[in-house]
């Protein structure tokens, strides 16, 4: 219950009429002041960032319902896009780099206000985090004489601005849930070293998510990973898990850092899958983390062994960012939305979408040992091994059989469901999968070798888009596989 209200008005909607005003006021003032005196790109629209920030993230002080703040974000989002698109307002999106946090930005707030309004201690703590310690880091970097620069995704940082982040974020969360408290009159005490863990646990999570970013995305990532953190440790806490919590970071870190040194990880799919180990073992713990490690550490043995599938791949064997969240950004959905709120055959669908992705993987890796090329599962023409649509006899009992081992190892938590069922859902999924790969996918040939690729480069030349859907690659396809996984549970 908020004690201390900055309502101005009776009528809320009349506040929002007030509030949106004066949000266009203060954007207006900063295009003045870009003008004028001539500030940089950047310079102007970090202010913009930071005047929006700070005004949005009152916002529970303001209103009551998340309505209006929804609404809020709805109009940014169709208006950052209209003029992103157009070039207006150059103080919000001029840019020496292409972004588009302007848009990330209101989608953030969108998501937070839909999920969060009834923990607005939450929501502002990670609005503060998005605003004010995402515009450190980019000051400090920017500044920084002699920065130790960095890629883990497309976006060039510095481990000056990652230190500059994950210290005022640590501040933040550690200063602002006593006193958000009080603000809120929220009615806890968390001891002093839980809240210093608190504060390190968010602090370590959001920096990775700002360290791994492609044209703003961190404006999106940053939010929706400081609420999550800081709400799982804070959970866990409160039931008594806060050591297995710490172990399991640990653990993982070792983990997913030799994944990296055997290369079945690049940079940003090892911080990727570390956040996102977090959350699956903070939402649900040895249970939930169990089969989703398990597909991770089998199928990259799979693909070091399979590897030469590889060659007509838009990608090798090391995981990158975007193949990592295709394949378990909806199995940690699940967890999290159980999490929150549990509800009835979730580890079902947890297990059903793992065991969509672990079928496609083995089928692709085990049908490649076949002695026959495989044949197009649309046409049944003969196709080259690794190709998109292609199937074989062993690529079928290839993807039984990670079905099959998802489910075996389910089969201890999973006991209102028949284990059959986990298969079927990896199965179809994976035939789905190969139906879209070999229709929808989009598919290149090179002008110099004349082979049919998923890659956009391939003998160091850009490739002719000859099929498919052209923004549809594989990892939208395998995305699509752990939907269908789940799917054939649910229904």
């Amino acid at each position: 219950m908020v004690i201390i209200s900055l309502q101005l008005f009776s009528n809320e909607w009349i506040t929002f009429g007030a509030f949106i005003i004066a949000i266009f006021l203060l954007i207006g003032i900063a295009e003045f002041f870009r003008s004028k005196l001539k500030w940089s790109p950047e310079a102007s629209r970090k202010m913009v960032h930071v005047i929006v920030g700070l005004m949005v993230s009152i916002c529970p002080l303001i209103f009551s319902s998340n309505i209006q703040p929804m609404t809020l974000a709805i109009i940014f989002i169709v208006l950052n896009a209209l003029t992103l698109k157009s070039n207006k307002f150059k103080s919000m999106h001029a840019t020496e780099r292409t972004t588009y946090g302007t848009v990330y930005f209101p989608i953030a707030f969108l998501l937070l206000a839909a999920f969060w309004w009834e923990k607005p201690i939450t929501l502002v703590l990670s609005m503060l985090v998005m605003t004010i310690a995402d515009t450190l880091a980019s000051l400090v970097g920017e500044h920084e004489k002699h920065p130790l620069k960095f890629r883990l995704w497309d976006d060039e940082k510095s481990l000056q601005g990652s230190a500059a982040m994950f210290l005022s974020t640590t501040l933040i969360i550690y200063v602002g849930t006593d006193f958000f408290a009080w603000f809120f009159g929220a009615a806890f005490f968390i001891p002093m070293e839980v809240l210093i863990g608190c504060a390190v646990f968010t602090g370590i999570a959001a920096t990775l998510a700002e360290a791994t970013s492609s044209k703003g995305s961190d404006n999106l990532s940053v939010p929706l990973v400081t609420a999550n953190a800081y709400e799982i440790y804070l959970i866990n806490y409160t039931h008594g898990s806060l050591p297995e919590l710490w172990v399991w970071t640990f653990g993982s870190a070792v983990i997913f850092l030799i994944a990296y040194k055997l290369r079945s990880l690049n940079g940003g799919g090892t911080a990727t899958a570390f956040i996102m180990g977090l959350f699956i073992f903070g939402a649900g713990g040895v249970q939930w983390i169990t089969p989703i490690l398990a597909f991770f550490i089998l199928s990259s043995i799979m693909s070091k062994i399979g590897k030469k599938s590889a060659e007509i791949t838009q990608k090798g064997s090391r995981r990158d960012v975007v193949q990592v969240l295709a394949n378990g950004t909806v199995p940690m959905i699940i967890a999290l939305v159980n999490f929150y709120h549990p509800f009835n055959y979730a580890y079902a669908l947890f297990l059903g979408a793992i065991a969509a992705a672990t079928a496609d993987t083995w089928a692709t890796e085990i049908g490649y040992f076949s002695k026959h090329n495989p044949r197009h599962i649309l046409n049944f023409k003969t196709v080259e091994k690794g190709s998109s649509g292609g199937v074989t006899l062993l690529g079928f009992l290839g993807s039984i059989l990670g079905a099959g081992t998802i489910a075996l190892i389910g089969l201890n938590w999973l006991t209102d469901l028949p284990i059959h069922l986990i298969v079927l859902a990896g199965f179809v999924g994976s035939l789905v999968d190969s139906i879209l790969g070999g229709s929808v996918q989009a598919m290149f040939r090179c002008a110099v070798c004349n082979k049919e690729t998923e890659r956009r480069i391939h003998c160091d030349m850009y490739t002719h888009h000859i099929r498919g859907f052209k923004w549809i690659d594989n990892d939208g396809v395998n995305f699509v596989n752990t939907i269908v996984g789940a799917m054939i549970v649910l229904l």
